[in-house]
């Protein structure tokens, strides 16, 4: 053990002891004391909860100090205390306090399965937010909740129906060890409330096998009027698998439905039953000639006929375009913007303009035009008020509008969860621009054609008149043509490669995060940029996908092949042969043995949300989450790109256990590696070892607000805060800047110029005279 190792276990040492003397020394009232799910008779006054009143207002004042650090103090005591501390947060929470309650309930989330009867306890509790609450904790508490299914069962029928339908997914997130619940899910598909009936039939889908018995009645969920609860209903026969043949009418039926997602699971879950007759054959030959249907179809009847043919295999799909050198990147630029301006006072504010609620894009500046990606929330189009993804375009020297492009929702069927604010970085090459909408489709425009039908031309569909919006030359629907299912967000970046297009698909799990719906659609294509043909495919992550996939592919010149970087959603960084699209190598960013705990403070198994970063002959990827599941203890490696199959041992060059959670992109300049992380800290590490030179804590969460300057590095977080730092490795604060909203994207350099987008406006700052 060297001196820094030491050090942090003495560090570590001292502050359980700090914790243990704190457990001492504060009053923690009835710690032995069970805890009751109904209201005890008052005792006599002298009684044990008259006097342990004032212990309960103690601990109230410390939780609710206006001083972070004896709030933070309060809170890791309790914590680290449990669970003897349990029945002291019960009575926290019997204080009727709103602030109160919702810092207690944090605190049960933190502890975790210790916790587990505590929250059985308060699923009876009179307050429909309590129950909602410690319902949703133990949703991520599975496998340790399989003992409690008698609890979550009764709450399938609670009044609430947000209790109801998570008691569905806490359920389902116990796999196949919820076989004995089979039963109360089966009725729960007959609840009036059509979520619960998703999340039931969801729940039942990974159970598999086991939910035999539920087959008559998913058979009859086929019929159900929301599609949701129809395709749910189809995941849930293809996992029972050959017992759930009796349902085969129904699902053959199913595969002529009005929404392409029954459709396309209706064919899957025909492959997966294997029904016997020639009736489900000759209505798949029939699909198949349905391109939205065809591959689903021609992989059932593979199945049906005996065709094992296992997980389907990355796959050239077209001859394939050149694929043409590319200059490598780190995410370092060169320019001089300011490190001090006010968007009170307009201090080196050239212009601001305002965009959506919810601006998660990255501005891109090309000629003389700067795109962002927002939502709808400004209604430039008077005749569209729906809410939807936006590509806005302005002029970069005074942010006057100059047009944009829409995406509307499209009815596939699609329960609303996804995000409907662009998110997508677009390319720009001379007048064509591409990007992903929100809605999955890669879409080609162009801008030259806005300019030269400026003042005339027809309306184009959804009321648009030609000043207002660009000219869609192909659009590549992801859904409909290659089966991904996406979750919550669409949001890759556009990497050109030579001819063709790198784009993610965002393929993911299901609404109630129980599977993968559509395990069998890439996760990874590649696209001819002139004809929007898809090139090849890559299925990746497949059916192992955590939650969601949401980063960006990147380009690296390997000893003159070039290769196309994905993290992917179950937690492996994938290189491929940019020209094939077949697998070089494979990284496994998580440990053989982690699991996976999507809450905060914990190590779990993660996946990868920043694009990996390739400098200096190395590839640098950091593990996370989705920012919705806090902060924890995560993973950076870097890895040599020079090999073939699994590389995780064999290629490894370091690991660093120092930072948290990572979704926005590292970058690599002069031998350092900056990272921000979902714990708000800026950390810098040397590139060739992985040792931590320095840290700087923001206090909130960094998402994808991350730019270096010359010498400057530009850190944004959540709360609106954009810290400046000198880089190097001696750490230097430069200055610290209150923005007006929350900064998720980094801003776009030009010159000696910012392009800042928060959440809700878009800034040019630069120096004024």
């Amino acid at each position: 053990m060297d001196r820094h190792d030491s050090f942090v276990s003495l560090a570590g040492t001292m502050r359980h002891l700090f914790i243990c003397t704190l457990l001492c020394i504060l009053p923690i009232p009835v710690l032995a004391q069970t805890t009751r799910s109904r209201p005890q008779p008052r005792k006599a006054k002298g009684s044990d909860d008259s006097r342990n009143a004032a212990p309960v207002r103690d601990w109230e004042n410390r939780l609710m100090a206006k001083d972070p650090k004896v709030r933070a103090i309060a809170e890791a005591t309790l914590v680290e205390g449990a669970p003897r501390t349990l029945p002291l947060l019960r009575r926290l929470l019997n204080r009727r306090n709103e602030d109160l309650n919702v810092v207690t309930l944090e605190i049960i989330r933190r502890i975790g399965p210790p916790a587990i009867p505590l929250l059985v306890d308060l699923l009876r509790d009179q307050r429909f937010l309590i129950r909602r609450s410690a319902v949703d904790t133990l949703i991520d508490l599975a496998p340790d909740t399989e003992w409690i299914q008698p609890a979550l069962r009764r709450a399938l029928t609670d009044e609430d129906i947000m209790v109801a339908g998570d008691a569905a997914r806490a359920l389902g997130a116990l796999g196949q060890r919820a076989s004995p619940s089979v039963g109360a899910l089966v009725k729960t598909l007959l609840h009036e409330d059509p979520y619960v009936r998703i999340y039931a039939a969801e729940a039942l889908a990974v159970i598999g096998p086991n939910a035999g018995a539920a087959t008559e009645e998913l058979a009859r969920a086929l019929g159900d009027p929301i599609p949701g609860v129809r395709w749910a209903a189809c995941e849930a026969l293809a996992n029972i698998g050959p017992p759930a043949q009796s349902a085969a009418p129904q699902l053959i039926a199913a595969l002529k439905d009005e929404f392409l997602y029954v459709r396309i699971f209706a064919a899957g879950a025909l492959g997966s039953i294997r029904p016997k007759g020639k009736a489900a054959q000759e209505a798949l030959r029939a699909a198949a000639n349905d391109p939205t249907l065809h591959d689903e179809a021609e992989w059932a009847l593979n199945r049906i006929a005996g065709v094992e043919s296992g997980e389907p295999v990355d796959s050239p799909l077209l001859p394939t375009p050149s694929v043409a050198p590319q200059p490598q990147t780190t995410g370092a630029q060169t320019g001089n913007p300011p490190v001090d301006w006010d968007t009170t006072t307009g201090r080196n504010i050239i212009w601001s303009v305002e965009l959506g609620n919810e601006t998660f894009g990255r501005p891109v500046v090309s000629g003389d035009v700067v795109y962002v990606g927002t939502d709808n929330a400004r209604h430039m189009n008077p005749a569209y008020q729906e809410e939807c993804g936006v590509l806005m375009a302005f002029r970069a020297t005074d942010g006057k509008f100059l047009w944009q492009d829409l995406a509307p929702r499209v009815e596939r069927g699609l329960r609303e969860f996804l995000l409907p604010s662009t998110t997508s970085v677009p390319y720009v090459e001379g007048n064509r621009l591409y990007y992903v909408t929100a809605e999955c489709q890669l879409r080609c425009l162009d801008t030259q054609g806005f300019r030269d039908s400026e003042n005339n031309g027809p309306n184009r569909e959804g009321g648009f008149q030609d000043h207002a919006a660009a000219h869609i030359i192909w659009e590549l629907d992801m859904c409909a043509r290659l089966g991904v299912f996406p979750h919550e967000a669409t949001n890759s970046e556009v990497l050109p490669v030579g001819d063709l297009l790198m784009v993610c698909t965002s393929n993911g799990q299901n609404e109630g995060h129980t599977r993968v719906p559509s395990p069998r659609a890439p996760s990874l294509i590649a696209v001819d940029k002139r004809s929007g043909k898809v090139v090849w495919r890559a299925i990746g992550a497949g059916g192992q996908v955590l939650h969601g996939q949401w980063s960006s592919p990147v380009a690296a010149n390997v000893n003159g092949r070039m290769q196309v970087l994905f993290g992917g959603g179950d937690g492996w960084l994938r290189a491929y042969d940019a020209a094939s699209g077949h697998e070089v190598w494979r990284f496994d960013g998580n440990p053989k043995d982690a699991r996976w705990l999507p809450r905060p403070r914990v190590f779990s198994r993660s996946f990868i949300l920043a694009s990996p970063v390739f400098a200096d002959g190395r590839v640098f990827v950091a593990m996370g989450q989705s920012p919705g599941h806090g902060n924890g203890p995560s993973l950076i490696h870097a890895i040599s790109p020079n090999g073939q199959g699994d590389v995780t041992e064999s290629r490894l060059l370091w690991t660093s256990h120092e930072v948290g959670r990572v979704v926005g992109t590292p970058i690599v300049k002069d031998g350092l590696l900056y990272v921000g992380d979902v714990g708000g800290t800026v950390h810098c590490l040397d590139a060739a070892t992985g040792a931590h030179i320095w840290k700087h804590e923001t206090n909130d969460a960094i998402w994808g607000c991350l730019l270096l300057a010359g010498d400057r590095l530009y850190v944004g977080n959540a709360e609106g805060a954009m810290t400046v730092l000198r880089a190097g490795r001696r750490k230097e604060l430069l200055a610290e800047i209150e923005m007006d909203a929350p900064l998720y994207s980094a801003p776009a350099l030009s010159g000696d110029a910012l392009y800042l987008a928060t959440a809700k406006r878009l800034y040019l700052i630069a120096a004024k005279p």
